[in-house]
């Protein structure tokens, strides 16, 4: 897809150094999917802090499930 933006020529020539590239097109795609990846790890850290898990639940079920599985065989 084309799209026209502004991006000053400074973080344009130091994108491409990053990137090793002289394809201004391939250097801001790689750079947007870095900062996509980046956000989305960020999203999951403070995901972590809120989840919260009963240890003794989650041994109970594993146990279960161990138990399902010798008895089965």
């Amino acid at each position: 897809m084309r799209t026209t933006i502004n991006i000053s020529e400074d973080i344009i020539k130091e994108t491409e150094a990053l990137y090793k590239t002289n394809s201004r097109s391939g250097s801001v795609e790689n750079a947007l999917k870095d900062a996509i990846r980046f956000k989305k790890i960020q999203m999951l850290k403070n995901l972590k802090n809120n989840i919260q898990f009963d240890e003794e639940s989650v041994k109970k079920l594993r146990e279960a499930e161990m138990n399902e599985t010798n008895d089965s065989h």
